[in-house]
């Protein structure tokens, strides 16, 4: 159980490992060294939640216990450090009752330190003059599950940093302010290490209240524990919350989408750590490679999905200009920088285009006019871009883009160039693109034939030929073809074509499914009424809010 909140968090390799080393430590009988229910209590905290009123309150807790230890202990045989890592991690079995007799055996030594100390009914006391903190033993097996963590995690690369830490905070153990400043550093090094280790914004407020409202609709419509979502849910979580962090659509779709990709990413790792065995024998719970590699394609897609245009932005592809910046690229940069998610939700997606575009200027005439009345055509959307507008502006790109392949397929076919033909393990690379490749991606609206012809390659060549020439565009020079940088700008390139063609044909075909549905014009009449409503609301007369988007 606790391992599996890790994951639902995207944990990583390291993270799960550092955590087991704790799971599974066993005192010389065999029994766990810690309890199952101190282990739940560490796994939530470690992925940012289980904190209480703040996430970082048990590291308070444990610094105030490292003081009590400190103050209980004594200057003979190893001194303070000795007695701290005998405490914290010399028991064999953790409990309350042991953590009790292991810091009474230690303070009977010598008596406490110096004053400030005392033992309260249930645990330890420490008095920081106006303040008092106490510690029950109840609590001390998680706090010492939590300084094991510490001091091992990342193969114990933090542990000499956080014995400073407390060594500085215990000098000064009378003062409350060094404890706190002792909790910061150690929250510090903490939030490092989740960052490093856990799937990128899955323990922010944004994904937790994502999270919630999925979960919310799943209870409400009996759906357990189904967190999908469909278009209509962005739309509707966005109304819920757009007076608070959540102010632009464009900001709820987009942690939307950083939503599904850290989901996909962590279900990727949960495949990963319950892998089946490979093989053919079902009965024995074995999987055949291919049934695996179908089963995750669409989760591949979702978790490892990166914007191919950037990749036209450096190196040899960037002295040739494929696309012209405003009636080419700025279309498409949407849709590459969300890909798969954009495809699959495409009306969301529309909706990011053609009302995001008007709150995007709504806003930007706020920041420039601060007070200045909104423009009614602005919370009207009556300059909105229609959808049915959108769906012709994909259409003539898809078809700039088969030009284009055909451009980057005469471009690598000339002076004998060869590289990365051996690569054709069936993986699209956007760097290693073969003239078989870029044949079939050219010729997909005109023949389905499974295997090109000798004729059709040829016929495919001069129709590329000539396509290239057309072009006077910077970089589409036929003196420059034997060029090898110029060479490799077209194999990115044509790698970025190839992966915006079938991105952009998948949207298309959504488009085409709502269109026949529901009908493009009738769905923007009636999300253009929903945006001016709520736009009325945020931006409009008498609006008290602060009209500066979040």
């Amino acid at each position: 159980m606790s391992e599996q909140q890790l994951l639902g968090s995207g944990a990583d390799g390291q993270f799960l490992a550092d955590f087991r080393a704790l799971a599974e430590a066993t005192s010389a009988t065999g029994d766990a060294k810690y309890s199952a229910r101190v282990l739940q209590g560490l796994a939530l905290f470690l992925v940012g939640q289980g904190g209480g009123g703040h996430r970082d309150t048990p590291l308070f807790e444990l610094c105030h216990l490292v003081n009590i230890v400190a103050g209980a202990g004594n200057d003979v045989d190893g001194g303070d450090l000795g007695d701290r890592w005998q405490f914290f991690l010399g028991q064999e079995q953790v409990t309350a009752a042991g953590c009790r007799q292991q810091l009474q055996t230690l303070q009977a030594r010598s008596g406490w330190r110096h004053g400030g100390f005392a033992w309260a009914e249930n645990g330890a006391l420490a008095n920081y003059g106006d303040d008092a903190f106490t510690v029950t033993f109840g609590r001390m097996p998680f706090l010492l599950a939590l300084f094991e963590f510490l001091a091992s995690m990342d193969a114990f690369v933090f542990h000499q940093e956080l014995n400073d830490i407390l060594d500085d905070m215990v000098a000064k153990g009378d003062n409350l302010r060094a404890i706190q400043d002792g909790a910061n550093r150690i929250a510090s090094a903490m939030r490092q290490y989740r960052g490093a280790h856990l799937e990128q914004g899955m323990h922010d407020d944004a994904f937790m209240a994502i999270l919630n409202y999925l979960r919310q609709e799943a209870d409400a419509g009996a759906g357990g524990q189904d967190l999908s979502f469909h278009d209509d849910d962005i739309l509707e979580f966005w109304r819920r919350h757009n007076d608070g962090d959540f102010r632009t659509y464009r900001k709820a779709f987009t942690r939307f989408a950083d939503f599904t990709a850290a989901m996909a990413t962590t279900q990727a790792r949960r495949h990963g750590e319950s892998a089946a065995p490979l093989g053919g024998a079902r009965d024995l719970g074995e999987e055949e490679p291919d049934d695996l590699r179908h089963s995750s394609a669409g989760l591949d897609d979702l978790a490892v999905w990166t914007d191919p245009l950037e990749l036209l932005d450096s190196g040899p592809a960037a002295e040739i200009k494929f696309f012209t910046q405003a009636g080419e690229r700025d279309p498409l940069a949407p849709l590459a920088l969300f890909g798969p998610f954009a495809r699959r939700l495409p009306l969301a997606f529309l909706r990011y285009l053609a009302f995001g575009t008007v709150q995007a200027a709504i806003t930007t005439a706020l920041q420039f006019h601060p007070g200045r009345r909104v423009e009614a055509r602005l919370l009207s959307c009556d300059g909105a871009e229609t959808y049915a507008a959108r769906r012709q502006l994909y259409e003539k790109l898809r078809q700039h883009l088969e030009r284009l392949h055909n451009a980057a397929f005469h471009a690598l076919t000339q002076a004998g160039h060869q590289a990365a033909l051996e690569n054709d393990d069936g993986v699209a690379l956007l760097t290693a693109m073969t003239p078989e490749r870029l044949f079939e991606a050219a010729r997909r609206e005109v023949e389905h034939a499974p295997d090109p012809s000798a004729e059709q390659i040829a016929a495919l060549r001069e129709e590329a030929a000539a396509v290239f020439r057309k072009l006077s565009r910077r970089g589409f020079e036929a003196e420059a073809l034997d060029d090898e940088d110029r060479q490799e700008g077209f194999r990115v390139g044509a790698g970025v074509l190839s992966a915006l063609g079938e991105v952009l044909d998948g949207y298309l075909g959504g488009l085409g499914r709502l269109d026949q549905d529901a009908g493009l014009e009738a769905l923007f009449t009636a999300d253009r009424a929903v945006f001016a409503r709520e736009f009325g609301k945020l931006y409009g007369v008498g609006n008290d809010r602060d009209q500066n988007a979040g």
